[in-house]
Order: structure tokens, then C-alpha cells, then sequence
């Protein structure tokens, strides 16, 4: 019926109406296979021929531009393809809906679909746009908390290096930092809330050696800095993406997750941007070194309690919206009250309550100052006080707790207040 034009008048009019659909066919086809920001990269690397025929050119440079960079990935996915075989791709497609639909939502884009993860994109701007924040004025806010030596070492380290953009200094990106986080947030809420995926819990084929029912799982890394965009390919096969060694950071967040047993891995960069609202319902987890790095570096997580029913979304009573307008009004209006008054996020860190939260610090304080039998006590205590969790206590204490048994509680002469993260 797209193509039903009796009713215009002349023939050139149908003629040209037919042209102008399909091209709109093919433009949403490529959004589609590219994704938003991908279709924008292929395009600038369309080059015009002497004949006016517009080909692709692979080896155009790519452009420098600041993101905010999340990486995930599904749990336990070689058991799900194996149980699941042929249904697998019901199975992937249903968490990518979820995955897409809430980090679109919250103003992010899918960049990268990689069977079990998935690389998403909140972009801030090319270097050359951002850079007339970096020529002095006073920086957007001071994070929550002084600098700490490890800040310090971290500042100097990048002062040696090619002139980055300070995130800190460009207004709004607080929220644009907060609704990627919400964003993450609301996926794993709706990974236990979704019927098609809750119905997995019942499937026998996922049920485990002792009889415990599946339950979909997700791992979560965001980190900020700078990446390449472009094409990468042949004239063969050409991907639109982004590579820098940031975004190589929110993977290793993301592998992470599974040594500290969470859902969550935030770090400094991208913590220091968020709302002093958001950064209060954060944890400060642990400070590590990365592969090829000598920097220690603080991480974070947000306690998630998964292990719960989280009750069916409705529309406001006498509305005349639905669900969905209802959602996307309230990543529109995004206030950083919500911290505090959303459903959904309250929910899932019912159990990190202050006092929980202040033993697990006192036994973070006592572990990177080097006093390990106070912190075996105190990391022991908030442990116990996490059992209702979903792993049967605290991931982070219990990830502390181990690093220090291997040393036989007996904190090295040479410590330093970090150790290097054992996970890529």
C-alpha cells in the first residue's frame, strides 16, 4: 500500500513518490545493519568518483571523539547454546530487545552486536568540538571527595601524554553519565521482570546438575575517555566502530564483574562525571591496576539484589499513554532525585543498607592501609550481612577476602595500597 498513489495527479508526481520511499527503504535498512552513529561514519567515508558515483573508502583516518563507553555481556551463554541449540538466537534476541530498547532509551546507541555482548555508546563530541572546554575556565564540578595520591599519580600520568579533553569541564554530562547508568540499571531489572525471559526458569534443559533453575544474568563495564570512530573493513565487509584502549577499559570492567561477583564495574573516569546524587548509591569496591597500565585505579559498583520479584510495569491510572510513553517521558525529564524515588533502583539495593555499607568501608579502609587483620574482620561482617544476596554474600568482600588468604592474612612489607586486576 506504500505504492497506492492514484490519487496524485500527475504521473512524474508517482514517479518520484516511488523513488523517495525507497530510498527511505534502504536509509532505515542501513540504520538498521549499521546502527545511528554507524550509518553517520559510513557516510563520511562515502568518496565521490570522477564518474558521480559515491563508493566506499575503508582507508579514510578515523575521527577522535569522547564517549561514555558500556560493555555487556550474557552469563553462562556456552551452556545456553549448547542447551538451547537452534533457539538460541530467540534466546540472545530477546535480551537484545531489552538491552537496545533501555540504553536507547537513555540516550545511548548499540554499536556493537557480538553474539553474547554488546558494546553501547553514549557519544559526547569529537575532540575538536569539545576542545575549547580544555582552554582554561572553571571545571563543571568537583567530584564527591577529595583526590586521593592514587587521583594524583593518575593526573600527572596523563599530563605526559597528548592533551586530553577534561570530561569534567563540559556542563551536562552528569546527566548524560546518570542515565547511562540508569540505563544499565533498568536492563537488569528488566531481564528479571520480562515474561519471554522468565519463562527460561522453568526450561529443564537449563536446569543445573542439582536441580537449581536458570536465571538470565548479565555483566555490566562503563568507562569514559576517548576513542577512534570509523570504518573498519575492506570494500568486502566494513563495520562502523570505535577503538581505543577505553574502550578495551569497559571490557575488562565488564570480565571483571565475575572475580568481584557483580553485576556492576564503574570506574574512576567515569564515576567522577555522574551526579554527587548518583555517586552516593555507588560503592567503591576495590583499587586495581590494569593490564599495561601502573596506575592504581579505584572501581565501583552499584548493589544489585536480582533475586527478587519486581513487580509489572502500568500506566497511571484515567492516562491516555501506555508503558512505553510513560518510560520515555521519564528519561526526558531525568532528575537526579530519582536516586531516591525510583522504584526500580531502590529495589534492587534494598540489602546494601548503611549499616552494611559502612562495615564493608571500614574493611576497604583497613585492607588498602595495609591492617588486614581489621579488615578480615570487618570484610567477614559485611559478608555475613549479604547473605540473602544472590551469590549467598558480599562478591567484593568475599574477592578481598581471598586476595588477603592467599597471603596468609599477612599484608606484604612492599604493599602500596593496590594490587593488579587478575581478569583482562
Amino acid at each position: 500500500e506504500d505504492f497506492d498513489f492514484k490519487s496524485l495527479p500527475k504521473s512524474g508526481d508517482y514517479e518520484t513518490h516511488v523513488v523517495q520511499i525507497a530510498i527511505e527503504k534502504i536509509t532505515a535498512i542501513l540504520r538498521v545493519g549499521f546502527g545511528v552513529a554507524g550509518a553517520e561514519i559510513i557516510s563520511s567515508n562515502m568518496a565521490v568518483e570522477g564518474g558521480g558515483s559515491a563508493v566506499l573508502n575503508p582507508m579514510i583516518p578515523g575521527k577522535r571523539v569522547y564517549s561514555l563507553f558500556g560493555f555487556c555481556d550474557i552469563l553462562s551463554f556456552d551452556k545456553c547454546t549448547e542447551m538451547l541449540e537452534d533457539e538460541i538466537m530467540t534466546f540472545v534476541n530477546s535480551i537484545a530487545r531489552i538491552v537496545h530498547g533501555e540504553v536507547s532509551r537513555w540516550g545511548g546507541t548499540c554499536n556493537k552486536n557480538l553474539g553474547n555482548a554488546f558494546l553501547m555508546v553514549w557519544r559526547i563530541g569529537d575532540e575538536k568540538a569539545l576542545s575549547e572546554y580544555n582552554r582554561g575556565g572553571v571545571r563543571r564540578r568537583a567530584s564527591s571527595g577529595s583526590f586521593s595520591g592514587h587521583e594524583a599519580m593518575a593526573t600527572n600520568v596523563k599530563a605526559s601524554r597528548r592533551s586530553e579533553i577534561d570530561l569534567n569541564r563540559i556542563p551536562g554530562l552528569d546527566v548524560l553519565a546518570d542515565k547511562a547508568l540508569v540505563g544499565f540499571l533498568k536492563v537488569i531489572v528488566e531481564i528479571n521482570r520480562d515474561i519471554q525471559l522468565l519463562s527460561y526458569r522453568d526450561d529443564e534443559r537449563l536446569l543445573s546438575d542439582n536441580g537449581k533453575v536458570f536465571t538470565p544474568r548479565m555483566g555490566f563495564g562503563l568507562h569514559a575517555g576517548w576513542a577512534i570512530e570509523g570504518a573498519v573493513g575492506s570494500l568486502q565487509k566494513v563495520d562502523a566502530t570505535y577503538l581505543s584502549p577505553h574502550v578495551n577499559m569497559a571490557a575488562r570492567m565488564e570480565a571483571a564483574t565475575r572475580q568481584f561477583g557483580v553485576s556492576t564495574l564503574i570506574t574512576r573516569n567515569f564515576f567522577k562525571l555522574m551526579s554527587p546524587e548518583a555517586q552516593v548509591q555507588c560503592r567503591k569496591i576495590d583499587v586495581v591496576t590494569v593490564k599495561g597500565s601502573n596506575v592504581p585505579m579505584p572501581i565501583y559498583t552499584y548493589d544489585t539484589f536480582q533475586s527478587q520479584v519486581f513487580p509489572e510495569l502500568r500506566a497511571p491510572k484515567f492516562s491516555m499513554l501506555n508503558v512505553q510513553d510513560v518510560l520515555n517521558m521519564q528519561a526526558e525529564s531525568y532528575e537526579s532525585s530519582m536516586w531516591m524515588t525510583d522504584p526500580d533502583l531502590t529495589q534492587l539495593r534494598c540489602l546494601a543498607t548503611p549499616r552494611f555499607k559502612c562495615a564493608f568501608e571500614k574493611g576497604l579502609d583497613d585492607y588498602l592501609g595495609g591492617r588486614w587483620s581489621d579488615a578480615r574482620e570487618s570484610l567477614e561482617k559485611a559478608d555475613h550481612m549479604m547473605a540473602s544476596n544472590d551469590i549467598g554474600g558480599d562478591g567484593p568482600s568475599r574477592a578481598i577476602l581471598k586476595y588477603m588468604k592467599s597471603y596468609d592474612w599477612d599484608c606484604p612489607s612492599d604493599w602500596k595500597g593496590h594490587r593488579p586486576l587478575t581478569s583482562k
